[in-house]
């Protein structure tokens, strides 16, 4: 399976111009940043798996779209997390309803790698958490060439990327292939996490992205009245959906720090708005925001 060149748009926010890598737009069913990491998965033969094995968090993107990498292959998928709470269970929605539909076998257990030891064989594939591995470098190397060909399409000048961060792989690989600046922001943990992160999947590397922080520390998966806002109005500005648990942090990062970077920003769009009817739900039932959900 192999996807187009995701549309590359220039837009405005705040009286800015910025371009749009829209991966979101990639495929219906399988987009956004991870469609790029799980590439690799979709396009070689396994002619001897018949299971993928995984964890992480109960809205996972990267859940989701291993459930349709694993629908896609014929594959059992096993997810194991920490904990699925009762009114999730009850009320499925988001990434969780998605994967389920496709089949996803969740077990609950703080004790995660031992139970992925439990399924990994010979006709197992395991897949790090997020997506964190060497295998996304070859999906991440095509958007890199995507990109490349879009800057000079359009003659864009001093070009520079920017995208907020899980476990910062792509950010990795997009620096590794491109020969500009590639900035980036934590939104799991810190700036020692993100670097941690890396060294693990590309130890030799010396070359890393820039990161970018924020004067706030935004909590993942927190919800903070002025991140949703701030979705808000690029939503009505840009016309274009973003997700609601990483894009916010990210576009609050870059505007904050926008008047101190040299060149034309392009911000990479890595999917993941499926997620955002369970960060909506949230939020009207905290009752943190909002008269217009």
């Amino acid at each position: 399976m192999l996807f187009p060149p995701s549309p590359f748009e220039k837009r405005s926010f705040q009286n800015q111009f910025f371009y749009l890598k829209r991966d979101d737009l990639l495929h219906k069913d399988f987009s956004g940043n991870k469609a790029r990491k799980f590439h690799y998965f979709l396009t070689h033969d396994f002619t001897t798996i018949k299971r993928v094995v995984s964890s992480g968090s109960n809205q996972s993107n990267a859940m989701y779209s291993l459930s349709v990498l694993a629908r896609l292959k014929g594959w059992e998928f096993i997810y194991v997390c920490d904990h699925i709470p009762s009114f999730l269970k009850e009320n499925p929605i988001g990434n969780y309803k998605a994967a389920c539909e496709n089949g996803m076998k969740v077990i609950e257990s703080h004790a995660r790698e031992d139970q992925i030891l439990m399924y990994c064989d010979e006709k197992t594939v395991h897949v790090e958490e997020g997506g964190r591995q060497k295998e996304a470098e070859e999906g991440v190397a095509v958007l890199a060439r995507e990109l490349l060909a879009d800057i000079q399409r359009e003659n864009i000048q001093n070009p520079y990327l920017f995208l907020p961060s899980g476990t910062g792989t792509t950010a990795l690989f997009l620096q590794k292939h491109l020969p500009f600046p590639v900035y980036t922001c934590p939104t799991v943990g810190d700036s020692a996490y993100l670097q941690k992160q890396w060294t693990m999947v590309e130890p030799e590397t010396t070359h890393f992205p820039i990161i970018l922080t924020a004067a706030k520390k935004f909590h993942y998966g927190k919800l903070y009245p002025e991140l949703f806002e701030l979705w808000q109005r690029l939503k009505n500005e840009m016309d274009v959906v973003f997700d609601l648990v990483y894009d916010p942090v990210g576009w609050s990062v870059l505007l904050e720090h926008l008047p101190h970077l040299q060149g034309t920003p392009i911000y990479v769009h890595q999917g993941g708005i499926l997620g955002n009817s369970s960060m909506e739900e949230r939020y009207k039932r905290k009752k943190t925001i909002i008269k217009h959900l």
